[in-house]
C-alpha cells in the first residue's frame, strides 16, 4: 500500500466535507421548493356598513355626460315652450280679430274652438315651464 502523505489526507477531508455540505444544501433547497399551502380565507367576523362612496362611485366622464344630457334636454324643453308660446300668441291675435269682426247676433262656435286650443296650449306651456 501506498503511504498517504498528509496533504492528500487533508485534501480528501476537504472534498468529503464539501460533498456533505453540497448534499445537505441540495436537500434543503428541495424542501424549500415544495408548494406552499394556500392561506385560509376567513371572512371578517365584525360586520361593517358598506362603503357607500366605493359602492356608488361615479366616473367623472359619466357625470359630465349626464350634465351634457341634462343641458340638451333643458334646451329642447325651452325650444318647445317658445314654439308653444308663439302659437299661443298667434291664436290669441286671431281670436281677438274674430271677436272684433263678429256681429252681435251671430254664433261664436269657431271662436269657442280657438278658446279651447288656447287653454290647452296655455296649460302645456305652464307644465313645461314648471318642469324646468
Amino acid at each position: 500500500m501506498q503511504s498517504l502523505n498528509p496533504n492528500s489526507c487533508l485534501i480528501r477531508k476537504i472534498l468529503v466535507s464539501l460533498i456533505v455540505i453540497f448534499i445537505c444544501d441540495a436537500g434543503a433547497t428541495a424542501q424549500a421548493t415544495k408548494p406552499a399551502q394556500q392561506p385560509l380565507y376567513l371572512p371578517d367576523p365584525t360586520p361593517r356598513p358598506p362603503d357607500l362612496e366605493k359602492k356608488y362611485e361615479t366616473d367623472p366622464a359619466e357625470v359630465a355626460r349626464q350634465k351634457q344630457l341634462a343641458t340638451i334636454k333643458a334646451a329642447q324643453l325651452r325650444q318647445q315652450v317658445v314654439i308653444a308660446t308663439d302659437k299661443l300668441l298667434v291664436l290669441t291675435q286671431e281670436l281677438e280679430a274674430d271677436v272684433e269682426k263678429r256681429e252681435h247676433g251671430t254664433a261664436m262656435t269657431p271662436q269657442v274652438v280657438k278658446v279651447e286650443q288656447i287653454e290647452k296650449l296655455a296649460k302645456t306651456v305652464k307644465d313645461k315651464t314648471k318642469a324646468q
